[in-house]
């Protein structure tokens, strides 16, 4: 496009107006054309060896021009138009990249028990957070005292065993077993006692017994239940629920001996001369572990002293047996037969007798049991 500069103004008489006719008449009647006069060289100097050498060109490796291409022009007479190809810029080449694995979809199973587990989490911070800030930074506000006409009472204690177990001997007894019942019955521990009598032992000398049910010991109540030994009522809440059961060997068999601790020595006495007077002898018969019979006209109650402690005694019809008991400190002791109360007070005690001592007091009581 030929951009066209403002006219310049001029003058009037500088002015030519000229038109084509002169133009067509040119172009209709050709001239012959002028001759062209050829030009002189002028010769500058001597020319040098390498000038007369034959001059040699160098090719010159240029672009290619741009095909031109020329169009006719317009009817109305317009410059022909030049039509320049587009450029074919090549493409250019990019390396692959490399294509990632896809990865898997998460199972539905997973989404739905990863959404429970994060409510479960969030109900339980929310729980703590109330029990934190709602219950456990609410003041303790003490109860209000209220006035009483009643004076305090001190709190009962159980009558439970103590901890430690009593100690029932000083030096006895010469040996301990421990017979585990198979139910708590009476013919299960009869059964069980009788067996262990007629097991011959050592003369004069002290087995202890210890009875258990399911690997724990019997207790006193449980004893005398079992044992069908019946005593007055409120007897047992006197006594602790450890219990000592020994057999004292002598020359006809074994004789029972059975040892309870009381906790008021003075209630213990009060209740062995109420229960003597009554049915002390039928009560405490089946201790015998021989199955028979009290005869019908008993004898009362009689009293001797070993090495000071008195002892009652009475003849229940058995041979080389008697009923005794004696009370020595807290303990109630009862024997089946008078040489086993003689070697249970000397071991309590701590005191002995000559073998004469012991015979002559044999004596005597063997009058009385005759």
């Amino acid at each position: 496009m030929i951009l066209m500069a403002d006219p310049i103004p001029q003058k009037d008489e500088n002015i030519i107006i000229r038109t084509m006719k002169g133009d067509l008449e040119y172009l209709k009647n050709p001239h012959p054309k002028k001759e062209e006069k050829p030009i002189p060289t002028i010769p500058t100097g001597p020319v040098s060896q390498e000038a007369k050498a034959p001059f040699v060109q160098t090719p010159i490796s240029l672009p290619p021009m741009p095909k031109v291409e020329s169009r006719p022009a317009s009817s109305l007479g317009g410059p022909p138009i030049l039509v320049v190809p587009p450029k074919i810029i090549p493409p250019k080449e990019i390396a692959e990249i490399p294509s990632k694995p896809l990865f898997k979809a998460t199972p539905v199973w997973l989404k739905i028990g990863g959404i429970g587990l994060g409510v479960f989490v969030l109900i339980l911070l929310g729980l703590y957070g109330y029990w934190k800030i709602f219950v456990q930074s609410q003041p303790v506000i003490p109860p209000t005292p209220t006035a009483t006409t009643t004076p305090p009472t001190l709190p009962t204690t159980p009558s439970a065993t103590s901890t430690a177990p009593i100690k029932f001997f000083n030096k006895l007894p010469n040996k301990e077993i421990t017979i585990e019942i198979s139910s708590k019955t009476s013919a299960a521990l009869l059964n069980a006692l009788k067996s262990e009598a007629a097991m011959e032992e050592t003369r004069a000398s002290i087995k202890q017994i210890k009875i258990t049910y399911q690997g724990k010991p019997i207790t006193t109540e449980e004893f005398l239940n079992l044992m069908s030994i019946f005593a007055l009522q409120n007897f047992l809440p006197n006594y602790e629920s450890e219990f000592v059961l020994a057999f004292f060997s002598q020359k006809e068999g074994a004789r029972p001996i059975l040892i309870l601790k009381a906790k008021k020595r003075s209630e213990m006495e009060t209740q062995m001369k109420d229960w003597e007077a009554k049915t002390l002898a039928s009560d405490i018969f089946p201790l015998f572990l021989n199955g028979g019979q009290l005869p019908r006209a008993l004898s009362p109650f009689r009293s001797y002293l070993f090495i000071g402690q008195p002892v009652r005694y009475l003849n229940v019809n058995v041979p080389f047996a008697s009923l005794n008991y004696a009370i020595y400190n807290d303990f109630l002791i009862f024997t089946t037969s008078s040489a086993g109360m003689f070697v249970v007070l000397q071991d309590l005690t701590g005191r002995t007798v000559s073998l004469d001592y012991i015979k002559s007091l044999e004596a005597s009581i063997n009058e009385f049991v005759k």
